[in-house]
């Protein structure tokens, strides 16, 4: 058995990720026998980009600014479902169509944060959650499988249980972005380790996280495999290392916000806004 050593920036890591996403059995027996609900975010619209050539609109991400969402409202779905190969935007309409979810029905969300016991948590800047809050009993109850693809750069300390119970949107004197509460995910954490799995039979370890320049948050992972098996890895990462690639979304969906802005009026705690930082 042989070994390599891999590095991966978070671009990269999620470019991985998304090829590893598309030979999950559970993703391919949902696109052929029931629906897939796609929930939006940089990592879920590169796996959209992939498979249906489709970004996605992104609203809420974490800059060096902080917490901020996009400068404008932007036309083009967010959310979507794929049904039969036919995908439908589902921005409006998502808490209707997760109810008639099923057993061979898939969700795929991403996260911002996981924990080492498997826990996952989805930001929520917007009152309630927005759409997602008031669908996500759904996600639950009708039995729908979930995947959370995500990138080990947000694997946090804690538990995110007790972490959830004392964090909320409400009642911070200021917040670098808008203020945002965290809503618990549970399903299958899928990182560049089981994507990595997924692309050649062998195991692969994290041994280390974090860079300088281009490759802060970045994930360096040792991977062991028969010589054939390998390859099959090392052409992959050649290929991503490449490809220059950059953050995936519909293009001016990444233009973030300036105070003030369109998305001000859904958001509470921003210092941007009351103009204190």
């Amino acid at each position: 058995m042989d070994r390599i050593q891999v590095t991966l920036t978070v671009e990269e890591g999620k470019e991985i990720i998304a090829l590893g996403i598309l030979k999950h059995p559970g993703l391919i027996n949902s696109l052929e026998k029931g629906k897939v609900l796609f929930k939006g975010g940089t990592t879920v619209s590169r796996i959209t980009e992939k498979l249906l050539g489709l970004p996605l609109r992104i609203s809420g991400r974490i800059t060096k600014r902080g917490t901020v969402a996009s400068l404008k409202t932007v036309e083009g779905p967010h959310s979507i479902i794929v049904h039969q190969g036919i995908w439908k935007n589902v921005d409006e309409s998502m808490v209707e169509e997760v109810q008639k979810f099923g057993r061979n029905d898939l969700i795929v969300c991403g996260a911002n944060a996981f924990d080492a016991n498997g826990r996952a948590a989805l930001m929520a800047g917007s009152s309630g959650g927005g759409i997602v809050g008031q669908s996500i009993s759904a996600w639950y109850s009708e039995g729908a499988q979930i995947l959370i693809p995500v990138g080990i750069e947000k694997m946090i300390p804690g538990n995110l249980d007790e972490i959830i119970r004392k964090c909320g949107r409400r009642g911070k004197s200021l917040s670098w972005g808008m203020a945002v509460g965290l809503i618990p995910l549970y399903g299958e954490i899928f990182t560049e380790v089981e994507a990595i799995k997924r692309l050649a039979h062998v195991d692969c370890f994290p041994i280390g996280a974090g860079g300088l320049g281009q490759a802060q948050g970045s994930i360096t992972l040792e991977i062991w495999g028969e010589e054939g098996e390998l390859d099959k890895i090392i052409d992959i990462v050649k290929k991503v290392k490449d490809s220059d690639i950059g953050i995936s979304g519909l293009e001016e969906s990444l233009i973030e916000c300036e105070a003030i802005c369109d998305s001000c009026k859904r958001h509470i705690g921003c210092g941007y806004k009351a103009r204190r930082i």
